[in-house]
């Protein structure tokens, strides 16, 4: 539908993809975002490991910042 997508991404190290839905509620909108990765070698579970602190840390929290300031960008355009 126009408010659910996925994305997809493989290279030598994963096979991931990206969720993205986004549901009207009472209060406005929810947004719910889920990543799944399928291994494509030995190396993606210790490869994983090794990033999942800066996915957590750093690059999700950074992501979601920007999701955030556009839909607040837009929302205030239409206005």
């Amino acid at each position: 539908s126009a408010r659910e997508s996925i994305s997809e991404i493989r290279n030598a190290t994963v096979h991931g993809f990206s969720v993205l839905a986004l549901v009207e509620r009472p209060s406005g909108y929810r947004l719910y975002w889920a990543i799944y990765v399928r291994p494509v070698g030995r190396i993606t579970p210790l490869y994983m490991r090794l990033i999942d602190p800066f996915r957590r840390t750093l690059i999700y929290p950074a992501l979601l910042r920007r999701v955030r300031a556009a839909w607040t960008r837009s929302t205030i355009a239409s206005i």
